[in-house]
This record gives C-alpha cells, structure tokens and sequence, in this order.
C-alpha cells in the first residue's frame, strides 16, 4: 500500500465513526495502521491512526485495556496533538476512569485552550463522588445530611469548616 491508500483507510475511519459504525471503524484504522508501519523505515504507525483505532474499539465494543493502552501510546509519540489527547480521555471516561479522564482533557486544554472537542468532553464528566446512598437522590435528606458527616469525618482534626 502507498501513502495515498492509508490515507484513504484512515479517511474511512474517521466516516464511519461520524457514522457511528464503531466496528467498521476500527478496521479502517487498524488498516491505515498496517499501511503506515509498511511505509515506514522504523516500522511504526502514525500517532492518529493509533488513537483513533483505540477509540473506535473502545466505542465499538467496551474500553479494554488494549484501546485504553493504544490511545496512550500514541499521546507518547505526539503530545503536542489535542486530538490525541482528547480521544484519550474519550477512552478513559468511558472506561469510568473520570480523574485520569479529566487529566487528559485539561493536558489537551493546556495546548489548546479553545479546542471544542475538549471543552464539552471535560464540561460532561461529573466531579462529584456517588451519593452514601446510591438509590436515594443527591438531595434527599438522608443523602444530604449523611455526605455532611462524611466530609466533617474526614477533616484533619482541629480544622473548622465555618457555614454559612
């Protein structure tokens, strides 16, 4: 394959995930993959096609290890690329991982602070803990009064929380 042809694989790619097809996808990346590491002397894919062939299986099916460790790698090879770094934390918060997640949309921030992408993934991940009692609401009382508790337990002996 030349570099036209992993272009086009990649090109693919990235219309079957605007077209949500997230298994069809993958095969276009892995493809634009395979194309790269034939045309390169060192035997490597481009950071991209990586990441988003990360993306796409975490999508596709469910965020294993393998999508998660492809995304990283591939934020490795290019940190300077805000696009890495969100499809990273794309992955990351899929996989429940919010603070790892978050991390990496603020590192794609600190290149680009007016990337959209970035804003709206780091703007949707909620940044509070799970309720003491799950299947109550966050402003049910008993909720309410028992996360008071907990926060007051774990205060640092001797410091004042003054109310307001």
């Amino acid at each position: 394959m030349n570099t036209l042809a992993a272009r086009n694989q990649f090109r693919n790619g990235l219309m079957a995930l605007v077209d949500r097809n997230y298994a069809e996808a993958a095969e276009f990346f892995r493809a634009a993959m395979d194309a790269e590491r034939n045309l390169s002397e060192a035997g490597r894919c481009k950071a991209r096609s990586l990441s988003y062939h990360g993306l796409s299986l975490a999508l596709a099916d469910r965020p294993t290890r393998q999508a998660i460790e492809a995304c990283e790698m591939a934020v490795r090879a290019d940190p300077d690329d805000p696009d890495l770094h969100l499809n990273l934390g794309r992955v990351l918060a899929l996989a429940g991982r919010k603070t790892r997640a978050l991390a990496a949309f603020g590192a794609g921030l600190a290149l680009n602070p007016d990337h959209r992408g970035l804003q709206a993934e780091a703007a949707k991940i909620d940044r509070r803990k799970r309720p003491v009692v799950p299947f109550l609401s966050r402003s049910h009382p008993l909720n309410y009064g028992l996360g008071k508790l907990k926060a007051a337990l774990r205060r640092p002996v001797g410091t004042l929380r003054q109310t307001t």
